[in-house]
This record gives C-alpha cells, structure tokens and sequence, in this order.
C-alpha cells in the first residue's frame, strides 16, 4: 500500500485535446500483416563508459559473464553490439530506462555531457529520465538534455512547475522545454507510442512543496492511463520506458491499494471508466458507506491500466530473464523487461504482431502474437557466442580458461570490433580525466574482499564499519557517533591492491561529511527510523554506524505497522501483552496521523548504547552524518529537521583513502613491536588490529593478515636473491642489461618463486614476468609486486555493533 496524498494529479486537459497527436514518417499500409519489431534495450548504464573489473555475481555468471573475461561493460562494445543487432533487423527501436549519469569518475569530471552524447551517437530512439540524471542538480540535468541529447528525454509523470510562466533561475523554466511525456516513432510504417514513467521512491522531496527539482510528482496509473488514451487513436503499439522500479512496473498494469484524502479520491472513485474501488473509510460515512468529510483518510484500490502492450523497465539492476507476462484489466498480455545495469548487458526483445485487418482501425492497435528475448553479456570476450558456449560446456580450473589460446585470441578478434565511432569520442574524455584524476594510484591492500553488506545477519557491514569509524575519526569531525546509508556505499574493496579508482566505485558520489548535534530523543527517533527502513528491506540494515551500537527489533517495527487501536488518553493497557522480552520499550499509545485515533507504537530500535554507555535523552550528541541524508535524503526526517548542520567539504571517498592510509603494512604487523597492553604498534605508533570490543584497551590483529603478510614477505625476499651472477629474479623480470640471460631466468623465476600476493587479475609473480593472462600491467601494480611488505594493509569485519531480531 502506498500513502500518496501529496501527489498531484493529472488533469485531464493536459492529454486530451481536440486533435490526435502528428506521427511523421511514411504510411505503410500494414493492415493484417504479421510484422516484427525488435526492441534493443539498455538500462542504468551508470557512466560505465570505460571496461571496469568487478567480481561478477551468481546472477551475473547465469546471464552469461564470464568471471575470468574482464574488464566488464564498456560504451564502445556496447555501442557495437547495437549497431550489429539494429543491421540484423527491419524495425528497430532502441530505448533506454534512464539513470545514464552517476557511477563512474567520468561522471565526476563532465556530469553527464559524455553520457549523452554517446547516446546520440548511438541514435537512440528515446530514453526516461532515471533519479541520478538529477544528482548533479536540475539545471545541470537541463543543460545536458540541451546541449548533449539528440533524442527524446522522456518523463510523463513529472510536472514541471512555472514552464507557463519563466523566472529568472529557475530550472523549470528550460527543463519542461527539454523534456516531453511521450514520443511516437514510425518504425517501417508500424507506429509506437513510447511513455516515459520517472522515478518517484527515490526523490524522497519530489513530493513536497517547493522540491529543488521544481516537479510536481503525478500519480503514475492516472498519467499513463490518459496518455494511452490520448495515443491510442494514433499509434499501433504502446511500449513504456521505465524507470519507477519493478514493483510500481507491475503496479501499472495490475494495479495497487493506496491511501489517499476523500476529496482527491472521490471523483475516481465515482467516475464510469477505470473507477477506483473504496475499500475502508477511517472516518464518519454515510448511507452509502462514503465519507462525510473531504479530509477522511480512504483506503483504495487504483486499478492497472489497459492497452499498454509492453514495459522496458530499470532502476533495480536486474534483468529479467525471461520477461515477465502479466494481465491487464481486459485480461491482455502485457510484457515486462528489466534491462540490467553498469554496461553489461544489451537486451534485445524481438516482437510478433499481428495488425488489425482495416487500414485506419486503429481502435486496438496491433496485437502482440509472441515474443522472443535474449541477453547479450558484455565482457572481454562479448564478440564470440562460441566462447561463451566454451566457457559453459565444461569446468575451468582458475586462470584456464583466460589463459587458452582460442581464449586469447578471442580477446584480440573483440578489441578490433569495438565501435570506433564510440572510442573517438571518448579520447579527450579518457585523455582529460587522466589529467584530473590519477585513477591507477595505489594507497592499500585487501588481502580479502571487504564486504559492503552483511550476508550473515543482515546488521552491520566491513566496509560500512570501516567506512563509518573513519568518518567519525576524521580531524576535525571528531564526533562521538557516524552515520551513513548503507546505499551510499555502492560496490565492495576487492582483494588485492586498492587504487584510487576502486574507491570511485565504492563512492561515485560526490557526499561529504557534515557534522550535527542531536539530543539524546533525537538520536532514539533516529535509530527507530533506521530500524522501521530497514524491515522493510527484509530487515537488512540501511545505514551504518561508529560509536554507537543497537538492535533493530524488526518483529516490533511490524508489530507498530499494524496499528493496533487505543486509547490515546489511556495507559496503552489495550497493547498486547504478547510475551515478548529481552530489551523491548514500552507499548505507547499515539495520536494516528491517518485515522485521528490511536494506535499502538513501541520503539523498534533497542539497546542503544554511545560509547558504551546507554543513550541519554536529554543530553546531546556531536553526530557525523553525510550531506545526502543530513538534508533530508532517503527519508531521513530526523536529519532534516534538525538546524545545527555544518559542512565541512571533506569527501566521504578522502575519508575513507585517509583512514586506510593508516592502516598498518605487512613490515609493522612482522615487526614484533608491542605496547604496554600487548597490542602491536606500526612504524608511526599507530595500532594495528581492531578493537576487541570487550576489552576497550586491547586490539586484535587478524591472524589472515599475519599469514598473509609472512607469504609477502617470503616473496619480496625471494625476489631480490643474487643468483650469484649478480642477477635476481627482480632484476630478471625488468630485463636489466646487468643481467646476463635474463630472459630465461625470468622463465625460471615463474616457475620457481611462490605466486606473491594477488594483483586483482593474477599474482605479482606473473605480472612482473609480464603473463599475457594479467593483461595491462600498471606502473602503480609494479611498484607494488615489487615491494608489497610497505603498503598499508586494508581490512575490516562485522563487530556485531547493529543486532538484529526478527521474532
């Protein structure tokens, strides 16, 4: 169910006029034909724009990634596979499901312009705004569609507000000039009418007053049901191109329960066509069981809405494989598509549609017959579908299948087939964040994968605790609790060496650390919000914490959402008494904002403790907190409201570098080096390990590291022994004049030294000898094999400081 009083409506003069829409193009007579179309589909492509290394999922390996076949996504492989499969077709359509902009550092450097214009080279057909084309602020949003964009940027369900009337600074003034609800394309005579629905959930203001954006939000099943009415008439097809979210995809064409006041809902509810169902009135009715009053809170079912035909979807990062079939209210088919997200894939959708018999009757439009779907991964070896078959058709010890001849030269045969078109453009691009940014620096190694979520018990993260202490620690934050969302933190620190374009993916967006002073009332308001966000996400915590330890007691948080009736004067005694302990707060009685009675409400969040010790109401806390949420973002209200907020322009991306700077190295974990209380102490007095929360003074090292660090060291040595000739395995590699033979005794060194630490590709051992399986082996990578006791070593784990409990 969904409370969406604040949304604005779409008013029906605004679709319906006197005249049908222009459609240009020829007019094919294609009266009972069966044709075919083919839709190419692209979604969240996220600034992916260069090939990046990541560990592919189980999802990802069952849409045929090849683990092994990195770097992944890429625009010049993707726009290759597009241009490929638009000459494999008649009637192409390529449409994209919005959030190009944000995720990669090209992003950071250019916001967005090369993303559009990659897309217009492309020739795309039209695409949906998705929520981070905003993340850069609305006018820089507006001067990209202007300036970039060469196709349609759509969103049906936003209404720009003042386009009517301009004023001066106002990003509304040009945005609505940039954008339109709809296009229709003549595709080979068949004509589709393409919608654009905008994200809503994500744009936690949009639905205020006044929002930054300068969008009215509109209620999405009544703006798509008036523009396919509108459309209908004119078009043979209608297909939607989403970025709302797979819920409110399906929610469009089954429909969906809402809260809404009876003064908006009643004329819906009353009308002929398409009327909403009154389901519950929280207030006086009369005979005919309607409310009384306009501001009654009603409970209502929206009903889906007939004659879309199919829904290009994105927003979740999932492909749907197969699509989904759902049923509208006439009972027709209505096809359903996600399209995946960071480049890797290229969808393709071929449709069969049988054409109404009479030229001009276009009161059905043509009828989809049968579909055919098929995903198109994007790795190393995207060209060759014999390889992806090779790959599947038998087991690959690791490192076998990249290191294969036929492997290799497949590799080869695709980097000569990537689109050169697409690489022009991007050149002074690439050439331009070299300059600006010095992606490749190392500054840590992570022997292990740091996590950033909790895949045990849904509390805190590694990389979120990590991520969280530095924050809090910084110089001059200082603060005695952190707090960030734990979407904020987009990828995880892979083992191996880790470069400053790792930490990009980890933060591409630009947050930054603001501190703030919260009352002991505020802080229990919230961690209650913290705990009710997150049952809702499968009791997974989302956000992440420094100085502060709780439980989410997710069990109550659905207790509260049942609204339990009471007394708001009385004791709470009608609350049930239902057993449970073990830290639970007392049933309360509250005013309900929805019914005007009360409903019974205890506090999700328990056994809050700062700095060990229990929260204070009354006292106040210095807080760190990042500048998305302390504004309000991801429904942090608590946040919001609060008037203390000081920016201090530290990036939480600097933080975070800065912090594992001062991780120990594999030189002071060996060192033996120890302080008073038997902690091991680095070269600059820095304590190694993580606090042992039982015992505040005492600090434990990781025993993985210590073994990991003996094996680097072992290497490191072994790599600079004289052979007696004056030449080590070091000198061998690099191909010093010194060393006489040095070609096969670097032969020898690989065969002969241990492996060394990992390289995130291969081991040191084979980057330094120059394996063809490592690939581009960075000046940084090497510097690093070849001394890999002297970098600091990244770590982090699951303290227990966010429990949970589910029952």
């Amino acid at each position: 169910m969904r409370f969406l009083r604040c949304f604005a409506f779409l008013v029906v003069g605004l679709v319906h006029g006197s005249c049908l829409p222009v459609v240009e193009g020829a007019e094919l007579d294609l009266s009972d034909q069966q044709i075919r179309l083919t839709l190419l589909h692209t979604s969240d492509i996220h600034s992916r724009l260069l090939p990046y290394d990541f560990r592919p999922l189980r999802t990802d390996i069952d849409l045929g990634l090849i683990p092994e076949a990195g770097p992944f996504g890429g625009a010049t492989r993707m726009a290759s596979i597009i241009k490929r499969e638009r000459k494999k077709a008649d009637r192409v359509l390529h449409l994209d499901s919005g959030d190009s902009f944000q995720g990669a550092p090209i992003f950071n450097i250019n916001f967005g312009e090369v993303e559009y214009r990659f897309l217009s080279l492309l020739g795309l057909d039209a695409a949906v705004i998705g929520n981070h084309e905003f993340d850069a602020g609305a006018f820089n949003f507006t001067k990209q569609a202007k300036e970039s964009a060469r196709f349609p940027v759509l969103v049906a369900n936003y209404e720009w507000e003042d386009y009517r009337s301009p004023v001066a600074n106002n990003p509304s003034n040009t945005t609505a000039l940039y954008t339109q609800p709809y296009t229709i394309r003549n595709v080979g005579g068949l004509r589709v009418g393409i919608i654009g629905l905008g994200n809503i959930g994500s744009l936690n203001s949009i639905v205020e007053q006044g929002n930054s954006l300068q969008a009215i939000p509109l209620e999405q099943n009544e703006v798509v049901r008036g523009y396919v009415d509108f459309l209908r008439p004119a078009v043979d097809l209608i297909v939607i191109t989403s970025h709302a979210g797979l819920t409110e995809d399906q929610d469009l064409v089954e429909g969906y329960e809402a809260f809404y006041e009876w003064g908006i809902a009643k004329k819906y509810v009353k009308r002929t066509n398409s009327p909403w169902a009154l389901l519950e009135s929280f207030g006086p009715t009369n005979d005919a069981n309607e409310p009384t009053d306009d501001s009654t809170i009603v409970r209502v079912t929206i009903p889906g809405v007939e004659g879309i035909d199919a829904i290009l979807g994105g927003h979740l990062h999932i492909v749907l494989n197969p699509p989904q079939l759902l049923r509208d209210p006439n009972g027709r088919r209505v096809i359903l598509s996600h399209g995946g997200a960071f480049s890797k894939y290229v969808n393709r959708l071929d449709l069969v549609i049988q054409m109404p018999p009479k030229l001009g009757d276009k009161s059905e439009g043509g009828e989809i017959l049968s579909h055919d779907f098929k995903v198109f991964p994007i790795d190393s070896v995207w060209c060759d579908d014999g390889l992806h078959q090779l790959y599947r058709d038998q087991f690959w010890n690791a490192g076998a299948f990249i290191a294969d001849p036929r492997v290799q030269a497949g590799v080869e045969k695709c980097k000569a087939e990537e689109d050169k078109d697409t690489s022009q453009l991007l050149l002074n691009y690439i050439t331009d964040l070299d300059a600006k940014i010095a992606l490749t620096t190392l500054f840590a190694y992570a022997p292990n994968d740091i996590a950033r979520r909790n895949n045990s018990t849904g509390g805190d993260s590694p990389l979120g605790n990590i991520t969280a202490d530095s924050m809090r620690k910084r110089r001059g934050i200082e603060a005695e609790i952190a707090i960030t969302n734990s979407l904020g933190i987009r990828d995880n620190l892979y083992a191996g060496p880790v470069s400053i374009e790792s930490m990009f993916n980890v933060f591409p967006f630009e947050n930054t650390i603001n501190v703030m002073f919260l009352s002991g009332r505020e802080m229990q308001e919230l961690f209650d919000f913290i705990t009710e966000r997150s049952t809702g996400r499968g009791c997974v915590s989302q956000a992440q914490v420094s100085g502060a330890r709780f439980t989410m007691d997710c069990a109550q948080a659905q207790l509260n959402q049942l609204r339990i009736p009471c007394d708001p004067t009385g004791d709470a005694s009608e609350c049930p008494n239902d057993g449970r302990t073990g830290g639970r707060q007392p049933w309360q009685c509250l005013t309900d904002a929805t019914s005007g009675g009360g409903r019974c409400w205890s506090s999700p969040a328990t056994n809050l403790t700062i700095n060990g010790q229990p929260v204070q109401l009354n006292e106040s806390y210095r807080i760190a907190v990042n500048d998305y949420i302390a504004r309000g973002g991801s429904g942090f209200l608590v946040l919001k409201r609060n008037t203390t907020r000081i920016e201090s322009g530290i990036p939480l991306r600097d933080s975070l570098i800065g912090f594992m700077q001062n991780f120990c190295t594999c030189n002071d974990l060996l060192s033996g080096n120890v302080d008073s209380y038997g902690n091991t102490i680095g070269a600059n007095q820095q304590v190694c390990g993580t606090r042992d929360p039982a015992r505040p003074s005492k600090w434990n090292v990781d025993p993985q590291q210590v073994s990991f660090c003996t094996q680097a060291k072992a290497f490191s040595d072994r790599l600079t022994v004289d052979d007696g000739n004056g030449c080590t395995c070091l000198g061998a590699f690099r191909g010093d004049a010194s060393c006489p033979g040095a070609k096969d005794i670097a032969a020898q060194c690989q065969r002969d030294l241990p492996p060394g630490p990992f390289t995130g590709k291969c081991s040191c051992r084979d980057a330094l000898a120059g394996d063809p399986v490592c690939g581009t082996v960075t000046r940084a990578v090497q510097n690093f094999c070849e001394n890999p006791t002297r970098i600091p070593i990244a770590s982090g784990i699951e303290d227990g400081r966010i429990g949970r409990r589910v029952k």
